[in-house]
Parts: C-alpha cells; structure tokens; sequence
C-alpha cells in the first residue's frame, strides 16, 4: 500500500500573514465552492466582510490569470461566505498541522 505524502505547516493567527500563495488547484475549488452564486452577486457578499474586490478579480482568481497571492482577508471571507473552511478552500486537507508553541515531544 502506497503511505500518502503530507506536508507539515506551522499555525499562524491571519493577522501575520500577508499574503496566501494562490494556485489552479485553488481557483478551481473556488469555482467549485462558488457553485451557482454569480460573480457579481459573491463580489456584493464580501462587501459585507468589508472585503471591495471586483467580479473581474475575483473571475481572475478562479481562472489564475496572474494571481499568485490572496489576502487573507479575501481567504476568510470567501470561507464565510461559501461556509468552508480555510483547509478546504486552500486544498489542505491531508496536511499535517503543527501549533507553535506546543511541545509534542511528551
């Protein structure tokens, strides 16, 4: 049986992140997480989580045409508006999350 490969990352508050590397695999789970809510009406949502980004960005992000990084604020209110998590939105399901600060060598 073949053992599936996990990455390790290290947990940081949003706060101290400034940006999130965006992917294809992201943008089609975006597409995917998005469903029928058309891009000008999910633009309009975000704005209730003070988050101004156009149909056209959004469109981009989706399709990855030069998007490269996403704000976490973005990353957040896209989850709260598709009601997913930030491991599902960012493709980390199987990854192995590490907490700074915890000592795991008992």
């Amino acid at each position: 049986m073949a053992s599936q490969e996990q990455s390790e990352v290290v947990m940081l508050p949003l706060s101290e992140v400034g940006s999130i590397r965006w992917t294809d695999a992201r943008g089609q789970k975006m597409r995917e997480l998005r469903g029928d809510i058309p891009l000008m009406a999910l633009s309009k949502r975000l704005t209730e989580f003070e988050v101004d980004i156009s149909r056209q960005y959004l469109n981009r992000m989706e399709t990855n045409t030069d998007v490269k990084n996403a704000s976490p604020e973005v990353i957040t209110a896209l989850c709260q508006v598709f009601g997913c998590t930030l491991a599902e939105l960012l493709c980390l399901k199987s990854t192995l999350i590490v907490q700074l600060g915890v000592d795991n060598c008992n």
